[in-house]
């Protein structure tokens, strides 16, 4: 005979049974916030070892991913309330100078007032044209010789408007498959140059008051040391975009980048399907408000103490929002271009 197991079987309990993990849904995270903890604090650590290039010894500033985009957030309030303005007040769009030079150049090229010269023609007929010299012409370093020339074209000046310079350091094959929006390629094959290793967006904006200039790569690989460089350069307004494009894509992936990201940049184990370049040259209205969504949520504090204070945030960042839409409408309606904030 078989012998016949008198063990009585255990009782399995349902609140110990763990639910099986479905990895098509892996990257998705909890909403509810249960304060700080050790495994939080170590999340954060391990991150910022594996997206951040960190040395002891940097020499240059960094700037996170979302000071940026709230800096390109306040560019285009900016630009769109000025749009705004200048469509009430003249019935059409106008350039404005951005710096007080260029307005006292605009009001001394046309300034009414008469010389203070007391020579020949002040109080005659009207002012001489002649080869002679007045008081005039010599304060301008004007001779007679100089007044018998024809008159020369002025020189055109560029004029930037944009308070920043977004370069991209890579090479221009993975700047043409993807960038930032009004990003501009410069490689870092430039500073290997003896002379001649900076371009004219670079030398506009060295070192200006109100001007700052940006660098980014991918992933850190040669933002560090090439903010390094042209530090050591004499450009002490340079900035590294901490985190590169990955951190980029990661916090905002809609309506920051134009093209299609590579695999570095997405963390994605699939290559993508179809690849698209990069040819967006500014921020349109739906990109920007894809940004004031995305950076709300980054912005949000999930702590209980700050709440209140980043509702009155995200309100009145919604109706900066408010603001820019009207604009835009203005501006389609008289028949203005697209919005465009660099």
């Amino acid at each position: 005979m078989s012998a016949v197991s008198t063990a009585k079987a255990k009782k399995s309990d349902p609140l110990s049974k763990k639910t099986p993990e479905n990895p098509k849904y892996a990257h998705i995270r909890h909403t509810i916030d249960t304060g700080a903890s050790v495994t939080r604090y170590m999340e954060k650590i391990e991150d910022i070892r594996k997206n951040y290039r960190f040395k002891k010894d940097e020499v240059f500033k960094r700037m996170k991913v979302t000071t940026f985009v709230q800096l390109i957030a306040q560019v285009a309030e900016y630009e769109a309330r000025n749009s705004t303005q200048s469509t009430i007040g003249n019935g059409n769009y106008t350039d404005r100078p951005d710096t007080a030079d260029l307005e006292v150049q605009h009001i001394q090229r046309g300034s009414p007032a008469p010389s203070l010269a007391v020579t020949e023609g002040d109080y005659g007929d009207g002012p001489r044209t002649g080869a002679r010299s007045t008081l005039q012409g010599v304060v301008k370093g004007v001779g007679e010789i100089d007044s018998a020339r024809p008159p020369q074209a002025p020189s055109k000046v560029e004029q930037f408007s944009c308070p920043y310079l977004l370069l991209d350091i890579r090479d221009t094959d993975s700047f043409e498959d993807c960038h930032i929006i009004t990003a501009k390629n410069y490689p870092t094959s430039m500073l290997s140059r003896a002379t001649n290793y900076e371009s004219k967006d670079m030398l506009a904006f060295k070192n200006q008051p109100g001007k700052i200039i940006v660098i980014y790569d991918e992933d850190e690989r040669l933002g560090p040391n090439a903010a390094t460089t042209l530090v050591q350069r004499g450009y002490d307004n340079l900035f590294l975009l901490s985190g590169g494009m990955r951190i980029a894509y990661r916090y905002f992936p809609d309506g920051l980048m134009t093209g299609t990201p590579s695999q570095t940049v997405t963390e994605n184990p699939k290559p993508p399907k179809t690849k698209e370049k990069a040819s967006q040259k500014s921020f349109t209205t739906f990109d920007l408000e894809k940004l004031h969504t995305q950076l709300d949520s980054q912005l949000s504090d999930r702590s209980v103490g700050s709440r209140l204070s980043n509702a009155s945030t995200v309100s009145s960042r919604m109706g900066h929002t408010t603001t820019s839409r009207v604009s835009n409408v203005s501006g389609s309606v008289s028949g203005r271009p697209p919005f465009k904030p660099c």
